[in-house]
């Protein structure tokens, strides 16, 4: 049964943070906002001790999601899970100017330490920002501001948005306004996920790094390419003791394990170490880039054959990909509107359609012209592949546009 009411949403949260405070300081100074609409945090809440919270109270995950904004006034979605599964919801308003904190979840930004915000509570007062610290919290390096009371024997905010990232709360021989009796409860609160800072690597936003990461696999495949060209000699050797059935065996086996690492292995890998979806694609696509032009080195020097592996090997690790992509997509999930949110995302799709698609065609034209021994190959497919490595480059720069646009603030906010 779902739980909706706001009454008993307020009191179950109001026993993770409390409003009852005892500090007193000095007049409070600028009450400014440090969130913007869309900001949301995710908690995580245990609840250990001697006694047994009431069902209504017993919340063990909360999502706090800004709505609107209007001057030192906003509002804010709280949803919670409670320890029995059910769910509840409530709006919460906030006003700094009059103090209205709700249990200090959301505190005016950039309060350093010694400084002041107004809680009006049953006992309105100034609460004093005690210390500050830099800090890691949920992948990035944060200055944490720190308060408490007698109640809330811990609690702490990133210093830049005024949100609470975590706190303390101890409830013992307590009774609250609705007659329950709290033994000695310890409840803990701590931030799981927020979408307010970037996860940071090597002390980079995690999007920069991963296009960092990006330019260095186009490189180092480039390179290796260029390395291989170098022992051109060697090779030509080693390849005239294999038979053609050999050589046939390990250009498929090759092939296949390119597609396979490229396809499936260097996404997993990335999204396994905290990289997004669009970041370890950008990755995948930066590998395809670097082996296309890897493989346009090899025609230049004469090697068709490891010219024509290397780009079908991109081209079918692309269908491969679009075709996961079609499979796995419903309409019932579909996420096309975060596509066409704006004219801008709606200019970055038509790029990587208009650019793509074609790239696509003419690849795998220019995979159906091979055949072994074909004298005529590189004549036949001079045309196609030099409109396909046009359009694929030209693809991939857009990519890159809109990923920097999209997911990183190098161009500006995102």
């Amino acid at each position: 049964m779902k739980q909706k009411k706001a009454a008993p949403l307020t009191l179950a949260l109001l026993m993770i943070c409390f409003s009852v405070t005892t500090l007193t300081a000095g007049a409070h100074i600028s009450q400014t906002v440090g969130v913007k609409e869309g900001d949301w945090m995710e908690y995580d809440i245990t609840i250990t001790g001697t006694g047994n919270m009431p069902p209504t109270h017993d919340v063990r995950w909360m999502r706090m999601e800004v709505l609107t904004i209007d001057g030192a006034a906003f509002s804010v979605n709280v949803t919670t899970r409670y320890a029995n599964g059910t769910m509840g919801s409530a709006i919460w308003k906030f006003n700094f100017t009059q103090g209205n904190v709700e249990g200090w979840t959301i505190i005016p930004a950039n309060l350093g330490l010694g400084d002041t915000f107004f809680d009006y509570s049953s006992n309105p007062t100034n609460i004093v920002i005690q210390r500050e610290e830099q800090k890691e919290v949920l992948g990035a390096t944060r200055t944490i501001t720190y308060g408490n009371d007698s109640i809330r024997q811990v609690k702490e905010w990133d210093k830049a948005t005024g949100f609470f990232i975590g706190s303390v709360e101890v409830a013992k021989n307590h009774t609250n306004k609705e007659g329950w009796y709290f033994e000695d409860l310890t409840i803990t609160c701590s931030a799981i996920a927020t979408n307010m800072w970037d996860r940071q690597i090597f002390g980079l936003e995690r999007s920069v790094f991963a296009l960092v990461i990006s330019g260095l696999v186009l490189g180092i495949v480039i390179s290796i390419s260029t390395l291989i060209i170098w022992q051109k000699e060697k090779l030509v050797a080693l390849s005239l003791r294999l038979s053609p059935l050999t050589k046939k065996t390990i250009s498929a086996t090759i092939i296949v394990g390119v597609v396979v690492f490229g396809a499936m292995f260097i996404p997993s890998i990335w999204i396994n170490l905290g990289l997004s979806n669009a970041e370890a694609n950008m990755l995948m696509q930066s590998f395809w880039m670097g082996l296309i032009l890897a493989s346009m080195r090899f025609r230049k020097s004469g090697n068709y054959f490891v010219h024509w592996f290397l780009m079908s090997a991109v081209v079918i690790a692309t269908l491969v990909s679009f075709a996961s992509v079609f499979m796995m997509w419903s309409p019932a999930d579909s996420s096309l509107g975060a596509y066409v949110s704006s004219p801008l995302k709606i200019a970055e799709l038509v790029a990587h359609s208009v650019l793509s698609l074609p790239a696509i065609i003419l690849g795998v034209w220019f995979i159906a012209l091979w055949r072994p021994n074909l004298t005529t190959f590189p004549d036949k497919s001079q045309k196609i592949v030099k409109l396909l490595v046009i359009m694929w480059v030209l693809s991939y720069v857009a990519g890159i546009i809109g990923y920097v646009l999209d997911y990183t603030t190098l161009l500006g906010a995102y």
